[in-house]
Order: structure tokens, then sequence, then C-alpha cells
């Protein structure tokens, strides 16, 4: 009988030893990871920051160029859509994905962020500024000698 109830003792105890370490165990978790890269070569100290399922969460790239932040697992789900941006010495770049497991791995390639465009659009505005000013110039000249 006392080996029964002593059985019984451990038993209770194991379970309970059980259900508390189950009950501190830390919650899920979703990770991000990659790395940041420049023409092939890692980036070192660039500035991450990824939004997922309207949580932000931010890391600096260690020497290698990697990355990595975690969410709980409610703020990140799996199917959300996760989008990281990397940014250093106003160079930038953006990576979109799914999460699809425990890990979500987006790699990013920064690049420089110039706009040739806006050079482009103000020489043809400053152009076209010229030139109509220099046919309404003549246009008066053509009338008053007239």
């Amino acid at each position: 009988m006392k080996k029964v109830v002593l059985g019984l003792l451990v038993a209770v105890f194991a379970a309970v030893g059980v259900t508390s370490a189950s009950a501190s165990a830390a919650p899920p978790q979703t990770s991000v990871t990659g790395v940041v890269t420049e023409n092939h070569m890692s980036v070192a100290g660039a500035a991450v920051s990824v939004l997922c399922d309207g949580h932000t969460e931010t890391d600096t790239t260690n020497a290698q160029g990697a990355y990595l932040v975690n969410y709980p697992a409610a703020d990140c789900p799996f199917g959300s859509t996760v989008k990281v941006t990397a940014t250093k010495s106003g160079k930038s770049g953006t990576a979109s994905g799914t999460v699809e497991g425990k890990t979500t791995k987006l790699n990013i390639a920064i690049v420089n962020v110039e706009i040739p465009e806006y050079g482009l659009i103000g020489a043809l505005i400053a152009g076209g500024t010229g030139v109509g000013f220099i046919a309404y110039r003549r246009r008066q000249n053509i009338a008053t000698s007239n």
C-alpha cells in the first residue's frame, strides 16, 4: 500500500512539474531574417525596418550583413505579408514576402537612389519656358513693326 501511495505522489508531482514547465515555455514566435547586400557584398550597419500585419520591428545588420527580428506569432501570423526596408548612407532597398512558417527569409539588395528624371524634367521646363519667351517676344516685335 505504501508503494502505491508513493507511486501516486511521484506521478502527481511529475505531472505538476510538466504542467508548470510547459506554462513557462516561451510563446510561439515568427522570425524574419535575411542579408542586406550591395553589389553582391554584405552591408554591415544598415538600418532594417520590418513591417508585418501592422507591427514594426527594427534591427541593424551585423558584420555579415545579417538581420533578425522576432514577433509574437499573434503579431505576425502565418500568411501575413512582410515588408522589409534597409537603408544606409542614402542607399535603400526593399523586399516583400509572405510568412510561411516560424522563420521567413528575405534578402535585400540596396542601391543608390538617384532620380535623374528630375534633372531632365527641370531642363525641359526651362527650355520650354525659354522657347515660349522667344516666341512671345517675336510676336510682339512683329505686331509693333506693322
